[in-house]
């Protein structure tokens, strides 16, 4: 059984310490699962879209071959990050139009064994 209030934790942290505005957990099956999603979005359809995105983008780096690390969207107010946490879960970050993927892709790490064993 998942420990929800340990992720709620560890997604709490990782929106202290790594300079994330909004962090998800998300089903591969679109359903949100714990985390905080931005305000004025409605929840179950942002949360479904990131499992789209990451379904889609398994895709593309299949037919080429190669692993997915993740996906970045940009958008006019900032980014949003996706990472796989697991078999069926991705973890979808808010960040700062200034923020670099990659370095919060990197630090996050740490905490994505965390996540794997709460759940």
């Amino acid at each position: 059984m998942a420990d929800f209030a340990a992720i709620e934790s560890i997604l709490s942290e990782i929106e202290r310490n790594e300079g994330v505005q909004n962090c998800v957990l998300v089903s591969l099956a679109g359903s949100f699962l714990a985390g905080t999603a931005p305000k004025g979005v409605y929840v179950d359809t942002f949360a479904s879209m990131f499992a789209v995105v990451i379904g889609s983008a398994d895709t593309v780096a299949a037919e080429l071959k190669e692993g997915l690390h993740s996906v970045v969207i940009s958008t006019s107010g900032g980014k949003c990050l996706v990472v796989r946490t697991g078999r069926k879960t991705v973890l979808a970050l808010r960040l700062p139009a200034s923020a670099d993927p990659g370095k919060v892709e990197a630090a996050i790490e740490k905490y994505i064994p965390r996540i794997e064993e709460s759940l």
